[in-house]
């Protein structure tokens, strides 16, 4: 009986929070309860359930973490303000400001028609929020993890987007907070409701191979403990359940079935540092080390602290987490713990909090919904001051970008730096674990050439801020000096500039004067080495892709399209400037690193046009772990035909099948590849950055 039901749910809710509340704080728990009971009477979930029950289960989520009463009443009551006729000043009045501040920051905003822009208010609304009172993204955590667990009474197409839209933010956003525990299970319910055969094989995969696996772990964990008593090491052994690491991996592409069912994992908890790094010394001495990571130093989101090492058995391999209990407990539940967290941990949090302030900025909801998109799943490094400030910033950062995410003041002021204690330039690329020191002087102002090489919008809005705040005149003079600095690529000078190239220039921007053009380099609105390729790039011809509508910002330059790492519409990309023209790179080219690291100023971050996703071909090559026979290589190019996916070659070689595939995007490769793998029993299949011939394998990215 629903009634039932709903006594027994309160019951448990009781029980658990009887464990660490006092009596006064229970009973205002209850209160609250019996509100949201009250509140809800009547309405039911897609299940036929009481919904009353959805909250109360939320609670004890949250319960079980003992979050605190102000937090648990507000999971009680976080549906009342969006879906009943009681409103934020009734619960104020209730149960207080801070429980109807909270309720009020999960609460969705629904103003509009168009559901695409509520969704994106909704979670700007969030992230305000949760800038003023972090509690608010903990509840929406709890709040989604249990819709996640129901989502079985819903048509399989709102699973799959529910399932999407978790995976995509609250997956990341956990993980950015620091709770990873919770992190770890949505995207557990993920991947169960976006791919279940996929889910279901190797679920299989582990439950077949059980009994075998427990044999290896018992070995394992024999030797491991032996080790510690060989040591002197006081610590404790714990078999950890990586099977969503494991799956994480297969999903990914990154292991295939025979891997994923030799691999085995354990956390050791120890008492402090010096005792986890004198483990990882007796481990190399005894084991053979296939892998090592040190993120007590090298903290990472949310502020997860472990050395990480991987060892070889004889038949299996074993992947180590090793930390300190309060290290293990920061790890699970991150910003939860509040300032009973390490100081990593809270360093960490704040300036992923920090970055996120940046992202509400923008008054366009959609903008911070994209851009949120954006910091989410775009790879990160952190650096640390002198006097260990920790900096979260994007992958490709440069000195600059340091300087403005630390204070206004080091970015505009800034004339160089020292990294690790070596004096570098401003353009240089940062990379995690460096410490950074920027060297200032009070009469120097930003530069337009900066604009070419940083990559984050706080120091690119910092920086035009100051540049159009300058008197007309120094703005042309800065423009000229800028554009004559951008010259030097290809020997040239302004003064070699003839009247027929300033027709060019000033056509191609549709303005009128000399002047014009050097104001809008001087504010930013256009990079100097851009004007230089637009008039001296070497156009060779014979290379595909040369047009430059696919890419922003590049209307009137000579694109192509490197060879080495082959991008496809969708990758990310960042430039290369050369006499050659602007040469496009994926992000993670070997190439494009070893020039970023010798010419920084000549590597410019692109972005793809998206507007132009047109019938545009590009070649993509594949690597399938397995040789194939004539029939199955029949089969496979059936599949990619079935998949609206071209076939320029096929060749089975060494144990291996490589297959060179047209594709118009990115995410048709990603189809492609999911697709090959189900239907040939889940082979490993890796993208290559270039063809191979017929006797060099080619390397990954």
């Amino acid at each position: 009986m629903p009634g039932e039901e709903v006594r027994q749910a309160k019951q448990q809710l009781h029980i658990i929070i009887d464990a660490y509340l006092k009596e006064s704080d229970i009973e205002r728990v209850l209160v609250a309860c019996d509100y949201a009971d009250l509140a809800h009477d009547g309405v039911t979930r897609k299940s036929g359930e009481p919904y009353i029950l959805h909250p109360i289960a939320v609670s004890c989520i949250l319960a079980h973490m003992r979050l605190d009463p102000e937090t648990l009443m507000a999971a009680l009551l976080h549906d009342v303000i969006e879906d009943t006729d009681f409103s934020k000043d009734d619960l104020s009045e209730k149960f207080g400001r801070v429980v109807a501040e909270l309720v009020d920051g999960v609460t969705k905003l629904s103003h509009s028609s168009d559901k695409e822009y509520n969704k994106a208010a909704s979670f700007r609304k969030i992230l305000q929020a949760t800038l003023q009172d972090p509690r608010v993204i903990i509840i929406k955590m709890a709040d989604r993890y249990h819709n996640m667990t129901t989502l079985e009474a819903l048509r399989p197409d709102k699973r799959a987007r529910i399932a999407q839209e978790t995976f995509d933010i609250f997956v990341p956003m956990a993980r950015l907070v620091g709770m990873n525990e919770m992190a770890d299970n949505l995207e557990h319910l993920c991947y169960q409701n976006l791919d279940l055969d996929l889910f279901t094989n190797v679920q299989e995969a582990l439950l077949q191979t059980k009994p075998k696996r427990c044999q290896y772990q018992t070995i394992w964990e024999t030797n491991l403990a032996d080790l510690l008593h060989t040591y002197q090491l006081s610590g404790r052994i714990k078999k950890k359940n990586n099977n969503i690491e494991l799956l994480r991996h297969f999903v990914k592409n990154e292991m295939d079935l025979q891997e994923l069912t030799h691999s085995h994992a354990f956390e050791i908890i120890l008492q402090n540092i010096a005792d986890c790094d004198r483990l990882v010394e007796a481990l190399r001495e005894n084991f053979q080390v296939l892998h090592f990571e040190d993120h007590i130093r090298r903290p990472l989101p949310g502020g997860n602290q472990f050395l990480l090492i991987k060892l070889i058995g004889e038949q299996t391999t074993l992947s180590l987490t090793i930390q300190t209990e309060l290290m293990r407990k920061a790890a699970r539940f991150g910003v939860v713990l509040g300032e009973n967290a390490p100081q990593a941990c809270r360093s960490a949090i704040q300036a992923s909090m920090q970055n996120l302030n940046m992202l509400i900025d923008d008054e366009c909801a959609k903008t911070t919904f994209n851009d949120l998109l954006d910091y989410l799943h775009q790879e990160k490094i952190w650096v640390y001051t002198p006097h260990g400030q920790l900096h979260e910033l994007p992958q490709g950062a440069t000195v600059v970008d340091f300087a403005y995410s630390a204070s206004l003041f080091l970015g505009n002021h800034a004339v160089g730096a020292k990294v690790n204690g070596e004096i570098r330039p401003l353009s240089t690329p940062l990379h995690s674990g460096q410490v950074v020191e920027i060297i200032t002087d009070v009469l120097a102002t930003p530069n337009p050439d900066w604009l070419s090489f940083i990559n984050t919008q706080k120091a690119r809005r910092s920086i035009q801020h100051i540049l159009r705040d300058q008197d007309i005149e120094e703005q042309r003079l800065v423009g000229q000096q800028a554009l004559n600095r951008a010259l030097k690529l290809f020997h040239r000078s302004i003064e070699d500039l003839s009247e027929a190239d300033w027709i060019d220039l000033l056509q191609w921007r549709h303005i009128e004067s000399k002047d014009a053009l050097f104001e809008q380099i001087a504010v930013g609105d256009l990079l100097p080495q851009l004007v230089a390729n637009h008039l001296f790039a070497q156009n060779q011809g014979g290379d595909e892709h040369t047009s430059s509508r696919l890419i922003q910002g590049t209307d009137g330059v000579d694109v192509k399209y490197a060879h080495c790492c082959n991008p496809v519409f969708g990758d990310p990309i960042q430039g290369h400037l050369s006499r050659r023209g602007l040469i496009v790179h994926r992000a993670h080219c070997p190439n494009l690193r070893h020039e970023q690291h010798l010419h920084p100023e000549n590597i410019m971050p692109l972005q793809w046009n998206l507007d132009e996703v047109d019938e545009v071909s590009f070649t993509a090559y594949l690597c399938i772990d397995m040789s194939m026979n004539d029939e199955q290589i029949s089969d496979l190019i059936y599949q990619c035909r079935k998949a609206k996916t071209g076939v320029e070659m096929v060749r089975a070689q060494d144990d291996h099948t490589y297959v060179n595939v047209v594709v118009n995007n990115r995410k048709q490769i990603a189809k492609i590849i999911r697709d090959l793998r189900m239907h040939f029993g889940f082979p490993r299949i890796e993208r290559l950055n270039a063809p191979v011939n017929k006797t060099e394998r080619a390397k990954v990215s």
